[in-house]
């Protein structure tokens, strides 16, 4: 396994690219992913969540101390994401992010910010939103009653991000990602009555995920996307299919609606826990982790 050094830590990370029916390949590229949450405070009560939050109050995330770390750690980086708890909680701060992302890079480096739908309108008045690759919108039922029930708050309707879309002035930024669940989304029909809900609303990709196994809910409501049979169904086209080991697991293809085609992707943990840095997470609280659950990372060594 190949090792990289970040700080005060000696990271084992993953040199293999996944494994797509004829075996591993080596890979080159050795740096990480970056997901910053921006904040540990969520308006939403999602029963399968797995990051604590708080359901209100503020954030201690010092964008002064996070623009000193980016710079320290922006080698070891191939992509970022903006996250929480919910971000658009905090609009201005989100902005202040992005353009330190834009002030350390200065060239380009694929940008994405993870929201539960709530303060659409805010993403749009974002400054930095032409600099952001793609905007990810939590979406777990089609119907919009259905779907608050999920997050046990009113976050946007389909007409509401209908409305956003047709606003950008790249509707292809917006993914939707959705959750599979016994009570939601849990089969391959569901699934195709998703897509063509996307595809009506001009949502050009959608990610099904399952879910790990983080409280009684997400186990007892487990359903496992790798089950589904999309092969003998015409109106899907599987690109590919890659497996990492027993660690996880993940396909991607399109479908056939009758507004427009679509792609989708899916993916879920496997068996077995990687024994490797899968991201680096920079926190609320400004302290820079090996992984959601990973050891802190030291700087004033560097």
């Amino acid at each position: 396994m190949k090792t990289i050094t970040i700080g005060d830590q000696i990271l084992e990370i993953k040199d293999y690219y996944c494994n797509n029916g004829n075996g591993y390949i080596d890979k080159t590229d050795h740096k990480l992913w970056l997901y910053i949450n921006i904040a540990d405070v969520c308006n939403g009560h999602c029963p399968f969540c797995i990051n604590p939050c708080k359901s209100e109050g503020s954030t201690s995330f010092n964008i002064a101390l996070f623009k000193n770390t980016l710079y320290k750690i922006k080698d070891h980086i191939n992509g970022i994401s903006i996250t929480g708890g919910e971000p658009m909680l905090f609009p201005e701060l989100v902005d202040d992010v992005i353009g330190v992302i834009r002030e350390v890079y200065k060239c380009y480096i694929e940008t994405d910010l993870v929201t539960n739908g709530f303060n659409i309108t805010g993403i749009q008045n974002l400054k930095h939103l032409i600099y952001l690759d793609s905007v990810h919108i939590s979406r777990h039922r089609i119907d919009d009653t259905l779907n608050n029930k999920v997050f046990g708050i009113p976050v946007a309707t389909a007409q509401e991000i209908k409305e956003f879309i047709s606003g950008l002035s790249d509707p292809g930024k917006i993914v939707f990602n959705c959750i599979l669940m016994k009570e939601g989304i849990n089969s391959v029909n569901e699934i195709a009555d998703y897509l063509e809900f996307a595809a009506e609303l001009k949502v050009h990709n959608t990610s099904f995920i399952g879910m790990a196994p983080a409280n009684p809910f997400c186990i007892e409501n487990y359903v496992d996307p790798a089950d589904f049979d999309f092969r003998h169904d015409s109106r899907f086209t599987i690109f590919n299919r890659l497996q990492d080991h027993a660690y996880c697991k993940c396909s991607s293809g399109g479908y056939e609606a009758e507004a427009r085609d679509v792609r989708f992707y899916y993916r879920c943990i496997g068996s077995e826990k990687a024994p490797y840095a899968r991201q680096l997470v920079y926190t609320a609280d400004n302290r820079l982790l090996a992984g959601f659950n990973g050891k802190e990372i030291h700087l004033d060594n560097e």
